[in-house]
């Protein structure tokens, strides 16, 4: 006869009960652990940082976020960019960071040199937390002035680029940002015969177009608006299945030129590095809904920025859209032949 053959029913039961009422005394202590780091997070001042250059409009969303944050927090918000490398520098700054107060606010191209460059020290699918999807920006495709006097509809751009050996110059911020990568995406259907030129930052990109260095560029309204109130720059198309309310004016790319394929989308969502305990992101992402709850900065933010916050967007189907699109992207940079450079 075995030894719990001979424990007597009542003592079993005492002993289940028991063990039961102490795993239940763990868990809790955990939960309280939890609770307790995150009502003490943060304990010193908070990073958000972009791997862009000022002003950008994730630039502009950082820092309209950044003193709501700074209010909940009780403690500085600081925005600090890192630029380089097609957004490399920035995220490997918040990767190897181990202070527990330093954030991405990251967009595709946080995620995409996965797949574009060689040698990374770091990959960005399993050494960052994906927190929340904050915003999705409206696109489009514009071009200056001085163009539009030959080319006043995207399907004339598409014929005036086949005129030329080169064709014309698309404005981007580097051949694996998120720029150059939408336009790359709706071009294997638009047919534009075009070569990028790269600059270092989107007010440069900007720029260039402007002064008659290239001749397009996709960008989101926030940024080209003010010079497309002036004359500037021309919108040919949005990129997007319907027209957007606030530029009713602006044609759909199936209404410019008969475009039916993938509409690809900027967003930016807040990153932490891998280590950072589950207790922590629950909070920075209570957080992030709780500025946004407030109506009033909400539709600031949307209306200044031409975007549109998303919901819902817990951390897992954040990660489960980033799946989705870079499986896209995969897919894309197949069919393009861009290998790792």
């Amino acid at each position: 006869m075995n030894a719990s053959a001979r424990t007597p029913p009542s003592s079993r039961r005492q002993c289940l009960r028991a063990g039961i009422a102490s795993a239940a005394l763990g868990l809790t202590g955990l939960l309280a652990a939890g609770h307790a780091l995150a009502q003490d997070w943060p304990n010193k001042p908070v990073r958000i940082v972009l791997a862009i250059a000022p002003g950008s409009t994730g630039d502009t969303l950082a820092r309209m976020m950044a003193p709501k944050l700074e209010a909940l927090w009780k403690q500085p918000v600081i925005v600090e960019n890192k630029p380089g490398a097609g957004g490399v520098v920035g995220t490997e700054y918040v990767v190897r960071a181990t202070d527990g107060h330093t954030l991405l606010l990251g967009t595709q191209s946080s995620i995409l040199p996965k797949y574009t460059q060689k040698g990374l020290r770091f990959d960005p699918l399993t050494d960052l937390i994906a927190v929340r999807k904050v915003l999705h920006y409206q696109l489009l495709i514009a071009t200056n002035e001085e163009t539009a006097r030959k080319a006043t509809t995207l399907r004339e751009l598409i014929a005036l680029s086949k005129t030329t050996d080169k064709g014309v110059f698309l404005a981007g911020t580097g051949p694996t940002s998120i720029f150059n990568l939408s336009f790359a995406i709706l071009n294997k259907q638009l047919g534009i015969r075009y070569e990028a030129v790269n600059f270092n930052s989107v007010p440069a990109m900007n720029m260039a177009v402007l002064r008659g260095d290239a001749q397009f560029v996709v960008n989101t309204p926030a940024s080209l608006k003010g010079h497309m109130d002036t004359g500037a720059l021309v919108a040919l198309g949005a990129v997007n299945a319907t027209r957007y309310p606030t530029l009713p004016d602006v044609p759909t790319l199936q209404e410019a030129a008969g475009y039916t394929g993938y509409l690809p989308q900027l967003w930016h969502g807040v990153f932490m590095p891998k280590e950072t305990p589950a207790a922590v992101t629950g909070r920075i992402y209570q957080d992030v809904e709780t500025i946004f709850a407030d109506a009033a900065f909400r539709k600031q933010v949307e209306t200044s920025l031409a975007a549109s916050f998303v919901t819902p967007a817990s951390p897992t189907s954040f990660t489960k859209d980033i799946q989705e699109e870079t499986a896209l992207w995969q897919d894309l940079f197949k069919s393009l032949n861009i290998q790792p450079e």
